[in-house]
């Protein structure tokens, strides 16, 4: 991997702690001529890190960084701080208020990742909140946010309502006149997915988070490095914020049990997934694996061509759009267990979504979706822009 000078300087900055060999080869790049400031910029929030980068810049290196740029990193830095409070406090009322009413959540991403993995709220950039409850909660738990001024971001017929949860894992609620919005999973990845991982798994044992004074629940760090790689390959590992995020978890001084971390990730069918995630945050920030995990990851050359596609993709100077046959391929490589892949493709082929249920049909007739699936999702794939292969 070539990668930009530009991309090059983000990843020395990905990380709380900036010193030594990264902290020397930052100043390096940043005392080339010619570093495109614009491009800097728009990767950074491209990736999720215009925080930590803003904040090294500020910090460690401002005599090196034009005037301008510092005040753009201290003016998004500012508004990312005040933005996130906001949602903090929004999430530790969401929370309150479910528990109100019996309703056990998990803070999920968000506000409670920032604190697990950063140790500070203002270290990481998120738009909407995300609570995590049990299957059977979850019409309840839609319920009590609506008592605090919530409403489902989609009206839906009694045809979609029905297929939501056959084929998505939350729902998305907005307050309007704040501007926020919370996602309400039920489960960690959509059903074709078909990870053998429940919500009681994250509950049990889960860790606990202080949100302004008052503890709330957040999956364990164990669970947490599991649910991240599992994240980063259903979102494609589109962005650098995750890795960095798994890269802290490694770098934490307190260490994780890696024992549980592999059985976990053997009884939900993700472990490919996890050394994917693992090789990532080797590769790109030099996170320090233990011997048995860095074995399992080299000695898996499925991950590593994954892992290596999704670096040189993130490495791109832009995004680039992912086509259906090469988002279908890259998670079902992502797969260990060949009934895991065969499920994915089948369900993912075969089951509607809410999108697909319209018009509403009564429900003697609703068979009918299931049979027109298929040539929708072809329509939409013939739609959708080619782009090229990473694997």
């Amino acid at each position: 991997m070539n990668p930009p000078t530009e991309f090059e300087l983000l990843l020395c900055l990905a990380r709380t702690s900036l010193r030594g060999a990264h902290e020397a080869r930052a100043r390096a790049l940043l005392d080339r001529a010619g570093l495109d400031w614009q491009l800097f910029h728009a990767l950074a929030w491209r990736h999720g890190l215009m925080p930590l980068a803003s904040r090294h810049l500020l910090e460690s290196f401002a005599a090196l960084v034009p005037e301008a740029q510092l005040a753009r990193a201290r003016e998004d830095f500012r508004h990312n701080a005040a933005r996130n409070l906001l949602l903090a406090s929004e999430l530790r009322g969401a929370l309150d208020a479910l528990a109100d009413e019996g309703v056990a959540g998990v803070a999920y991403k968000g506000p409670a990742l920032a604190l697990q993995v950063y140790g500070d709220l203002k270290l990481r950039s998120f738009v909407d909140l995300d609570v995590l409850v049990r299957r059977a909660d979850a019409g309840r738990a839609g319920r009590v946010l609506a008592s605090i001024g919530y409403r489902p971001r989609l009206s839906l017929t009694p045809a979609q309502e029905a297929m939501l949860p056959r084929s998505e894992c939350d729902r998305v609620y907005l307050k309007e006149g704040r501007g926020v919005t919370v996602e309400l999973h039920w489960a960690v990845a959509p059903p074709f997915f078909s990870l053998a991982l429940e919500t009681e798994d994250v509950l049990d044992g889960a860790a606990r988070v202080e949100l302004f004074g008052r503890e709330v629940a957040a999956p364990a760090p164990e669970m947490l490095l599991l649910l991240l790689c599992v994240n980063g390959a259903k979102d494609l590992w589109r962005a650098l914020e995750p890795v960095c995020a798994v890269a802290e978890l490694l770098r934490a001084p307190a260490g994780l049990d890696w024992p549980r971390v592999v059985g976990l990730a053997r009884r939900a069918g993700a472990l490919r997934m996890l050394l994917v995630g693992l090789l990532l945050a080797r590769d790109l920030l030099d996170a320090p694996l233990p011997d048995e995990a860095a074995r399992l990851a080299d000695t898996d050359p499925p991950a590593r061509r994954l892992a290596a596609g999704a670096g040189r993709r993130l490495a791109e100077p832009e995004a680039r759009p992912w086509g259906l046959a090469e988002e279908t391929r890259f998670r079902v490589a992502s797969r260990e267990r060949l009934r895991d892949r065969a499920r994915y493709c089948a369900l993912r082929l075969l089951t509607p979504t809410y999108r697909d249920c319209a018009p509403e049909l009564p429900p003697a007739l609703r068979f009918v979706y299931y049979a027109l699936r298929p040539l929708r999702l072809l329509g939409g794939a013939l739609k959708r822009p080619a782009s090229r292969p990473v694997l």
